[in-house]
């Protein structure tokens, strides 16, 4: 029993949510040194990783902006004028030497977002003491360019972020803590007007994340209750300009390069898009472990505290074919800011935070026919209340997600 339990603690070890994008991606390239050579291929990405014990290289693709599901097209652009051959996902290659002590990898990504917008990640990702300890350090910098099909011209504009990762193992004896993550992100984005470059917009975000595993063994299942606490703030924005229309500016509080897309204004950067890089910004409260704000509010220089409670639960089947993880949540999400504003009048403000009680079911299953060879499930339901006030909560939303693939280890 003893020995399964270990099978268990190496398995999450490998397998656990946060690190199931692998080598694809820049943001999630911590697991890079320490994973076995093999193939995945994923509904929405693919990569390879491969090379002798101590010498790993690896490249990957992967969905990265709103084609998603599509590698490469010629569709028209929005005037309908011109059609332009794009290659859309991120790609990456990257290179690392592993000393068993210690070991070092170095990678490249680039983001194709549209023909006046592409990021360039480069990435270096280290482990120490034997793998206990890593750390992941992207630098995404996404650099504006004339469009050839619209009238966009976004020279001189350009968005700046990192996503800092670090983990830390604690010992098998450890009886009671499994490992530790942090996060740390910072976005600056400079955003000049289309037809004016002495007019511009400047927004800068901080934020960071902590999580801390536990770990409680039974006979038959390794149970792991994890802390999470998130806090990201936006830093306000600069503006220059008197074209540019300040009550529609919109402070972001995760501001990221790939996150950020163009604005196709005939003047100004105005309007919603900014430096705005968070992702579910516009989208409003979904089920997660953290909330947005809702598309019809804006804000001036929001912040918010987000505090989440998942357990993951482990178990094998006897024949270890057969490997299953579910992970259910509750969360809680207060957003703030200087000013809240709940339309374009500067005299409509929002007196109270939003506060959202969310709550997340996500589940991984994999099957392994034989021991080469692994058929991936993953599935993910959530929902959140969004509340006026304490006194007040109001209906709520659900979301869904779901994803297969395949992984050939060799």
């Amino acid at each position: 029993m003893k020995k399964r339990l270990l099978f268990i603690a190496s398995i999450i070890t490998i397998f656990t949510f946060s690190s199931l994008h692998a080598y694809y991606a820049s943001e999630t390239f911590i697991d890079f040194l320490v994973h076995s050579n093999q193939l995945r291929v994923r509904t929405d990405r693919f990569g390879v990783l491969a090379g002798p014990s101590n010498i790993k290289v690896a490249a990957g693709v992967t969905s990265a902006n709103s084609l998603s599901d599509i590698i490469l097209h010629n569709t028209y652009n929005a005037q309908q004028t011109n059609a332009i051959l794009s290659f859309v996902p991120s790609v990456l290659a990257a290179v690392g030497y592993e000393a068993g002590y210690w070991g070092i990898g170095v990678g490249y990504e680039f983001t194709y977002k549209n023909d006046s917008y592409m990021v360039h990640t480069p990435v270096i990702t280290a482990t120490a003491l034997n793998d206990a300890f890593r750390i992941n350090v992207p630098i995404s910098i996404g650099v504006g360019s004339k469009s050839k099909a619209e009238v966009t011209d976004l020279r001189g504009s350009y968005v700046v972020s990192t996503g800092i990762e670090g983990r830390y193992y604690f010992p098998r004896e450890m009886q009671v803590l499994s490992h530790l993550r942090f996060y740390i992100n910072y976005g600056n984005a400079y955003i000049e007007n289309v037809k004016d470059n002495s007019q511009y917009i400047r927004q800068q975000s901080i934020g960071g994340q902590f999580r801390l595993y536990f770990k409680i063994e039974t006979p038959d299942v390794l149970i792991e209750p994890i802390f999470r606490i998130q806090y990201d703030q936006a830093l306000g924005s600069t503006i220059k300009g008197s074209s540019i229309d300040s009550s529609k500016v919109f402070d972001n509080f995760s501001i990221t390069a790939k996150g950020f897309t163009p604005y196709w204004p005939q003047s100004g950067p105005g309007s919603t898009s900014g430096g705005h890089g968070d992702p579910d910004s516009g989208s409003g409260m979904q089920g997660g472990y953290i909330a947005s704000i809702p598309g019809s509010f804006y804000a001036i220089e929001p912040y918010r505290v987000g505090i989440a409670m998942p357990v993951g639960f482990t178990a094998t089947s006897a024949d270890e074919n057969l490997y299953f993880y579910l992970e259910p949540a509750v969360s809680f999400t207060m957003i703030g800011a200087k000013h809240i504003y709940t339309s374009a009048a500067a005299n409509d403000e929002r007196t109270m935070p939003f506060m959202a009680l969310g709550y997340v079911v996500y589940g991984e299953l994999y099957i392994r026919p034989v021991k080469s060879l692994e058929w991936y499930f993953e599935i993910q339901t959530g929902g959140v209340t969004i509340a006026d006030s304490m006194k007040n909560w109001g209906a709520t939303s659900l979301v869904f997600n779901g994803a297969t693939g395949l992984s050939y280890y060799f």
